[in-house]
Order: structure tokens, then C-alpha cells, then sequence
């Protein structure tokens, strides 16, 4: 159908709804006031002068709200001139109600601290000029609360084939449900930014998205802060985290890349999805396992770009550094802060000078994840001296390449699409210990043990093409 067939219907079957919306015996339309409950908890948490609920109906919402929160003032707006009729029937007080489209909202830029809308969502036929429109409506740090229709891809798909559909054959203005991902999307190029977004029971979205302010936008990090292999990370981590079966959680992740507001999709293929899910759960289990045997140790994550290993790991006791390049550090102080025994430090991984700066006599734990496949090998002689020098004893957990894949950085699934190549790879960790005597090799293992527990494709990549290919986690000593 066209965009006004829709918009006819629903003014068709809420100008019938209307008459018998308030009267407890409205059929399907009573589902709605399930909303009320959460969206009123979610505006209680600030304080606020100004509201706007867009598809108020006959404004039962508002009139919750009222009594709930007097004082305040409330608009509601709808595409039906009847549901709007009904409402100002009502002649609350601090109240308005005018028709209006939710797609072009018809108020100044700036008007309201807060919107909500409520089970009417899936209603308009382009849901990111919906978006769009809220974003400027708001003023800076005002908020979005949304509840809505959703549930994992298949089934909205479901719902969008077969339940709408019918729907409009009865004489309903429903449009589609969106997913997840797709709410996620229309705030990033909205502007906002989600601070709760979820599936909850009853196939319900819930999303809270904060506008930012002018001085937030300021600082706000652009597409070009982030290097290529940088993106590559982020873009999985986020991409994981917002699968409702989740096996890693990174909301800092999910925030960076809406902040970008660009695709990232590319960055983002199969394998190297799989690859960065184990890498990242393989390191954790391993830094957790050292935390264990070294509760007061001194952490460092050199090269950390914007990885938080920190929130993963931390036992309440360890003093951690997240260490990187000047430029580095300017960018990640955008995303992050400095907290309680977890601080950011400006440093070179082939230049001890900033390991002055480090508490002494505790025992060192040193990450590097996803660097030194970028190290030539000389650099990566360089770095392990460094290390040596600079602490009497130590462990370093890193990630090692295969000498293969240092070949053929343009076959990569993900780092064929950056600027970046691979410099150098190993077959075993013991050519890090030629490098540098010093290092005990303690453990060697390839991502594929973790691979392999997850997808049947994981599976036939490790025990085929990726058997000695896929990069490893080795642990040494000294």
C-alpha cells in the first residue's frame, strides 16, 4: 500500500476506536495501557517541565500522567482529528491536544524536555522520519521513551508478512514492526543516542535515546577519530551485543558505533565476527585465571584503543592502565573516563618511558590484543625488550598471527576492506621467545577451541582452512 493508504486506514479505525477508548472495553486497544507502567517508571528517573506524547489517543496517558506528576505541562498530538476531539472533551489542566502527523511533528525545534509514544510506532509508514522529527523537537539532553512491537529478526519478519497484513485487510493502519538493529539505526542517524534499548516480555521494544547536548556533540567522536582495525573490533562487539543471545556485552561498543553513524557493516563479515567473539571470551577467561594467581597485580592494555577489558575482569583489588598512542588516548577520553583504580595513560608500546608512571613492586600483567599483528618483526623485538627492561617480572598475554595470514592481509574477510596489512606472524610462540630470551612461553592456543563451540561454519573453519591459519593466544612469563 501507499504511505496515505496507511495513514487513511488508521485515521478510519481510531475515529471508530475513539468512542470507546476510554471505556475499559476496548478490545484490543486495552494492550496499550500495559505501556503506562514502564514509561512512567522510565519518567520518574528526571525531572522535567515539558512532555509530548505523540499517538496520545483520547490522552489516557496524559491523564495518568497528570495526576502522577502534576505541575508539569503536557502536549499530545495524533493523526486522528477524533481521538483528539475526545481528549479535549477533557479539559485538563497545563494540557493541550492538536492532530498532527508523527512523521512532521508540528512544533518549533527545541519544544519538549521528553516524548513518548506509546503502541503506535508501527503505525508510520517511514519510521525514521518519525525519528527525524523527534530529534528536533527535543531540546538538547531531552529524552526519548518508545514502546512498540518487536522480537528477534524472523519473527518480525513473521509479523510483518502475515500479521499486518491481515490486519489491514480488517480495516488497521498497521505498517511493520522493526527489530532491534533497526531501531538502533534510526536513532543513530536521528542523532539520539539509546540508553536502554531491549526486548522485554509480551514481544515488547523498550527503548530510552537521549539527545545530546551542543558541548556532548562537540566532543562527540567522528568517523575519522577511529582507525580502520579499531572499527573492525568495535563494529563485531556491537554487533553481538545487541543479539538478544549475546555471548559477549559491549555497550561501550554499541555507543561508539552509534555515535558514528555511518555503515559498518563491511567491517563485520562472518569469520571475523566469530573470530573477535572467541578472542575476546578467550582473553577474559585467561586474564580472570592470572587475576586468580596475582589478585593485587598491576594490569596494563597496551595498544587498548577503545577495548574495556577493565569492566570484565576487574576482582576489586588490581590497579589497571589502559596505554596507547598520544592521539589514541585524545580520542578514547571522548568515549571514556578515568575511574577507581582503572586509569588512561599516554604511551608507546616500543618506548618504556611511560612505565615510570606505574605503582611498583606488584606483580605486572601485560594484554596486547589485535597490536603486534601490525608490528614488523623487528618492532615486535623492540616491544618485548621494552617489556623485559622495564619490569623485573612480568606475564604478557597477547595475540599472535599466522605467517600466512602476515602474507595476505588483502584476503581477510574484515582488513581487506582497511588500509591496514598484517606485518609479520609466527608459527609457534617460541620465535617471540628467540626474539627475546628472557620469555618463558607458558601456553599457546588457537581461537578455534572457542570457534568451534558456537556455529556449525566455525566449526568446519577450524577443522579445515582455519586449523593453521587462525591467530592464537599465548601467555609468557619472565
Amino acid at each position: 500500500m501507499k504511505d496515505t493508504q496507511y495513514k487513511e486506514l488508521t485515521i478510519k479505525e481510531f475515529t471508530k476506536a475513539a468512542e470507546v477508548y476510554d471505556s475499559g472495553h476496548a478490545g484490543i486497544y486495552e494492550m496499550c495501557k500495559d505501556d503506562y507502567p514502564p514509561i512512567l517508571e522510565e519518567l520518574k528517573k528526571d525531572d522535567f517541565e515539558n512532555l509530548l506524547d505523540v499517538g496520545c489517543g483520547t490522552g489516557p496517558m496524559i491523564e495518568l500522567l497528570a495526576s502522577e506528576m502534576p505541575g508539569k505541562s503536557y502536549t499530545g498530538v495524533d493523526l486522528t482529528p477524533r481521538m483528539i476531539e475526545v481528549a479535549n472533551a477533557k479539559h485538563l489542566d497545563n494540557v493541550q491536544f492538536v492532530v498532527g502527523d508523527a512523521e512532521d511533528l508540528p512544533f518549533d525545534d527545541g519544544s519538549f524536555d521528553v516524548i513518548i509514544c506509546a503502541n503506535s510506532f508501527h503505525h508510520y509508514p517511514h519510521p525514521q522520519r518519525f525519528f527525524n522529527t523527534a530529534a528536533r523537537v527535543l531540546r538538547p539532553g531531552g529524552k526519548l521513551v518508545l514502546r512498540d512491537y518487536t522480537s528477534a529478526a524472523p519473527i518480525v519478519w513473521l509479523m510483518n508478512h502475515t500479521e499486518m497484513p491481515l490486519a489491514n485487510l480488517i480495516g488497521h493502519g498497521d505498517v511493520a514492526a522493526s527489530t532491534l538493529d533497526e531501531v538502533r539505526t534510526y536513532c543513530r542517524s536521528a542523532g539520539l543516542a539509546p540508553i536502554t534499548l531491549e526486548s522485554r516480555k509480551k514481544f515488547r521494544l523498550h527503548l530510552v535515546a537521549r539527545k545530546p547536548t551542543q558541548s556532548e556533540v562537540e566532543q562527540d567522536i567522528q568517523f575519522g577519530d577511529v582507525q580502520e582495525t579499531a572499527l573492525v573490533t568495535l563494529a563485531i562487539r556491537a554487533s553481538e551485543t545487541a543479539r538478544p543471545d549475546a555471548r559477549i556485552h559491549d555497550e561501550k561498543a554499541a555507543e561508539i558505533i552509534a555515535k558514528l553513524g555511518v555503515d559498518v557493516s563491511k567491517y563485520d563479515p562472518f569469520l571475523s565476527h566469530e573470530g573477535v567473539v572467541a578472542r575476546t571470551i578467550m582473553f577474559a577467561n585467561a586474564l580472570r585465571l592470572l587475576i586468580e594467581q596475582e589478585p593485587d597485580a598491576v594490569c596494563v592494555n597496551l595498544g587498548c584503543g577503545f577495548d574495556d577489558k577493565f569492566i570484565q575482569v576487574d576482582n576489586g583489588r588490581i590497579e589497571w592502565f589502559d596505554v596507547d598512542l598520544p592521539d589514541q588516548i585524545a580520542v578514547r577520553r571522548k568515549v571514556f573516563s578515568d575511574r577507581d583504580r582503572c586509569t588512561m595513560l599516554e604511551g608507546d608500546a616500543l618506548d618504556g618511558a611511560w612505565t615510570a608512571a606505574l605503582p611498583k613492586g606488584r606483580a605486572n600483567i601485560i594484554v596486547m590484543e589485535g597490536v603486534l599483528e601490525y608490528f614488523t618483526k623487528e618492532q615486535t623485538a623492540t616491544c618485548l625488550h621494552m617489556l623485559c627492561d622495564s619490569f623485573e617480572h612480568g606475564w604478557l598475554l597477547t595475540e599472535m598471527n599466522s605467517p600466512v595470514m602476515a602474507k595476505h592481509s588483502d584476503k581477510h574477510d574484515a582488513i581487506k576492506n582497511t588500509n591496514a596489512t598484517f606485518k609479520w606472524g609466527t608459527k609457534s610462540g617460541e620465535e617471540f621467545v628467540a626474539l627475546e630470551p628472557r620469555l618463558q612461553l607458558i601456553s599457546e592456543r588457537s581461537y578455534n577451541e572457542e570457534m568451534r563451540k558456537h556455529t556449525m561454519r566455525g566449526k568446519l573453519f577450524a577443522a579445515t582452512i582455519g586449523r593453521n591459519l587462525n591467530n592464537r593466544l599465548a601467555l609468557f612469563a619472565w
